[in-house]
This record gives C-alpha cells, structure tokens and sequence, in this order.
C-alpha cells in the first residue's frame, strides 16, 4: 500500500476509535513520532508496527497492507518460519537437532525480514526447552537411584521424563505451526527472545 494510502487509513481507524496520535502511542507502545511520521505519509512502516496498530485499532491488518507485495512477503516468510518449526523434529534422532537446523536456517535465510524476531522466538524456545529436559532427565535418575538404591532403575524414570518433555515440546510445535499457518504472528509470547 502506499503512504498516502496508509496514512489515511491509520489516522481514519484511529479518529473513529477516539483516539490521539499520544494516546495510541501510549497503548500500543509506538513511539508518537512514528505514529506521525506514518499518518503525514513520511515512512512505510514495518509489518510489526501495522499489526500492533490494527490490534490496537480493532481492524485487521490486511486494511493497513493491501499492497500484493508485501502480502507475498509475508506468506514467504511465514513459509520459513513453519520450515524452521519443523526442523526442530530433527531432535528425535539428532541430539540438539532441535536446536541446531532452525538456528541454520534461521541465520542464512534472507526471507527473513519483518518476521525475523518470531525465529528468534522459536530457537530461544528450544534452548529454554532443552535445558530443562536435560534437568528432569539428571532429576529423575537421581531420585530414582536414591529412592531404589539401584542405579538400573534410573533409565527408565529418565525415558518417561523425556518422553513427557519431547511430547510438551510437540504441543508447543504443533500449536504455533496452527498459528503460522493462520498468519498469526504473536507466536510463542511468554517466550524471551535471546537473538
């Protein structure tokens, strides 16, 4: 779209929410001289900041972005991001797979642009993840042994404590590939971003 297109549409979705430029800067957390810059038709903003604006606006972001190109962008992007998603199968038979493919194609992709924080998201998830299975795992062998006395025993607390965790890391996946698929583009929110 254009920016005297979007700046018309911006400032129009803002005035019939009853808002100030300072006021949806405050909500939405844009700096107010971006949201002037965008409304005097100065900047093409990123895909991020439209979709805060249309969430904070109540309109959808396909209002702020009719434009063809910046759609196919985005769909190209999301197409590597659900390519990233899978790969963190590859920890089924590769230890740190989960970690290692979507960090690889996370950093040589050049699809990447707008949406390069969600991979981010998505890699810091694994890291989060992985320590913690490594955790449950040394847990379970320990009190498995100090409960027992044998240390045959511990394997098997240790598998089903991996299990679980490989099964959560499953829904997670499979919850945020729903997402992208849907191009929803807040996936994994409670997630620090470590890159």
């Amino acid at each position: 779209m254009n920016t005297i297109a979007l700046k018309e549409k911006v400032k129009e979705a803002r005035v019939a929410k009853g808002l100030s430029q300072e006021a949806l800067a405050e909500m939405s957390n844009i700096s107010l001289r971006t949201i002037q810059r965008i409304e005097k038709g100065i900047v093409t903003p990123r895909l991020y900041t439209l979709q805060t604006l249309a969430e904070k606006l109540d309109v959808d972001v396909s209002d702020f972005t009719t434009d063809e190109s910046n759609v196919q962008d985005v769909s190209k992007e999301i197409s590597v991001l659900k390519i990233m998603n899978l790969s963190i199968l590859v920890t089924l038979m590769i230890p740190l797979g989960n970690i290692i493919f979507p960090f690889i194609i996370w950093k040589v992709s050049k699809r990447l642009k707008d949406l390069r924080h969600i991979g981010g998201k998505i890699i810091s998830f694994q890291i989060i993840w992985t320590i913690i299975t490594l955790l449950f795992f040394f847990i379970a062998v320990f009190f498995t042994n100090l409960i027992t006395g044998n240390a045959g025993n511990g394997f098997y607390s240790a598998s089903i404590a991996y299990i679980l965790c490989l099964g959560f890391n499953i829904v997670i996946l499979s919850k945020s590939t729903i997402q992208l698929n849907k191009e929803y583009t807040k996936v994994l929110p409670s997630v620090p971003n470590f890159f």
